[in-house]
């Protein structure tokens, strides 16, 4: 199976670049045909390795094979049929794009457990499948080769990172990742450019948001006032020894929790703030106490953090730099001033680096031990899943057995010991690339075009200063 992983890690690399890399002389049609072909094969390669032993037993008996086949028959046809329907209705797609963003569902990959986002993978499927019918049928424009100025960031990140998988210290995490997320987030991506000028996208997109997060808010405090936790028996027990009862709705961690309706929260304000209509405002406002209430009991503090970086960007935007500058010095002085003088921990915290260590649940180990890791592979690093593991290399026995956390809770950390050097400076031209874009582009644009864009801008903004504390952000 290692040959195998690596043939697919490089397909699957060769293939992002095809799609999103300009080829001189080469026609856009023919150079996305074939990309989009590397990227599904080396994709599909690297899922064999993931399937078990018993499925792959059944699957080459007769009656597995012809069961496999007719399911895989029966799901091309309903998806060519839904392709063909959204084509028609792209906004339609968005909305569905929307919905399915949240939800993940517990299934087994390899010897893990994991919480994978299904119904989005099928959505993507939809939204390329859809593309590609338009296309052969000239529904859209045969001239429209879709492309924005993060293509060749995005493609020279993904496709090293992809590559990466050859030489991963743990093939089948780096596989799980490619498989589950790098892919078809690439896929997403296409998508998304290839669909928005075709659709009322922002629209769809920020009202299905909205819609979604309200019970899922709603839940979150019916779990607080109940005491019940889903899918996360760690969590029901670390409530049990908890000075707060932390919820976490249709999620497996309050993080995410946190960071969904922060997102919901950034989108509800957006629109409020430019809105003309009274009870739309209204309305909106009410939706922002309700999101807000349900984000109480994650106590999250990395989307707090997230949520104040959002708002104040909003504000930068609205009101200006100095009054925001100004607000925002008074309200940290406010708040430090009244932390010190009201809580102990938050005095001991401060002044003491092993109390911080501590109630950063090991946060500070962790980046350690990621810095530890690149020192080895400093150029390429340890390839794409290869923190986990070599993160416990670095532990003691007495240090394994205490230590139960060996996930990274850092992005750029874990870029810099999964990727290198190499990885890391793709990463940081992808994030500036990103943020120069977005700003030119909202100075471009009048509003409400412009106010759009920059609130993009602070919610993208938001969910990377997230991943400075919890990670997970390609992943979530």
């Amino acid at each position: 199976m290692t040959a195998l992983h690596d043939i697919g890690s490089v397909l699957a690399a060769l293939g992002v670049l095809a799609l999103l890399v300009p080829i001189p002389g080469v026609d856009p049609t023919i150079r996305r045909a074939g990309g989009l072909g590397l990227t599904v094969l080396g994709w599909a390669l690297l899922l064999v390795t993931l399937v078990p032993d018993s499925v792959s037993d059944r699957l080459t008996t007769p009656l597995g094979a012809g069961v496999a086949g007719v399911g895989l028959v029966v799901a091309l046809g309903v998806g060519l049929g839904l392709s063909v329907a959204l084509a028609r209705r792209p906004t339609v797609w968005f909305v569905l794009l929307a919905v399915a963003l949240p939800i993940r569902v517990p299934i087994s990959v390899g010897d893990e457990q994991a919480r994978l986002l299904i119904p989005l993978y099928a959505v993507i499927a939809l939204g390329v499948m859809a593309w590609v019918i338009a296309r052969a049928r000239r529904t859209v424009a045969a001239d429209s080769d879709p492309a924005t100025p993060l293509d060749l960031p995005v493609a020279a990140f993904a496709a090293f990172v992809l590559a990466s998988g050859a030489w991963s210290a743990d093939p089948e995490q780096g596989a799980i990742r490619a498989v589950f997320f790098y892919v078809p987030f690439v896929l997403l991506y296409l998508a998304v450019v290839a669909w928005w000028p075709h659709a009322r996208a922002i629209a769809a997109l920020a009202t299905t948001t909205i819609v979604v997060a309200v019970p899922v808010a709603a839940l979150a405090l019916f779990q607080y006032a109940t005491g019940d936790i889903f899918w996360n028996s760690t969590l029901q027990q670390a409530n049990v020894y908890s000075a707060f009862f932390r919820v976490n709705a249709i999620f497996f961690d309050p993080n995410i929790l946190g960071r969904f309706l922060v997102l919901a929260i950034l989108v509800a304000v957006a629109v409020a703030w430019k809105a003309r209509d009274p009870r739309l405002v209204g309305a909106l406002w009410a939706v922002t106490a309700v999101l807000a209430a349900g984000l109480v009991p994650t106590f999250s503090r990395s989307s707090a953090l997230m949520l104040l970086v959002g708002l104040g960007l909003l504000s930068w935007r609205g009101l200006g730099g100095r009054r925001t500058l100004a607000f925002g010095a008074v309200l940290v002085a406010v708040i430090a001033v009244l932390a010190f003088s009201t809580s102990a921990a938050v005095r001991d915290a401060t002044t003491s680096a092993e109390r911080l260590e501590e109630v950063s649940e090991g946060r500070f180990g962790l980046v350690t031990g990621g810095l530890e890791i690149w020192r080895e592979d400093p150029v390429l690093g340890s390839g794409l899943g290869g923190f986990e593991t070599r993160f416990e290399e670095t532990l003691t026995p007495s240090e394994q057995r205490r230590i139960r956390v060996v996930v990274s809770h850092n992005t750029p950390i874990t870029v810099l010991s999964e990727e290198g050097l190499v990885g890391f400076a793709l990463f940081i031209v992808l994030v500036v690339w990103t943020g120069v874009a977005l700003t030119r582009g909202a100075s471009r644009v009048s509003d409400p075009g412009g106010w759009a864009i920059w609130s993009v801008q602070a919610i993208l903004a938001g969910i990377l200063v997230h991943s400075l504390l919890y990670a997970a952000l390609f992943e979530d």
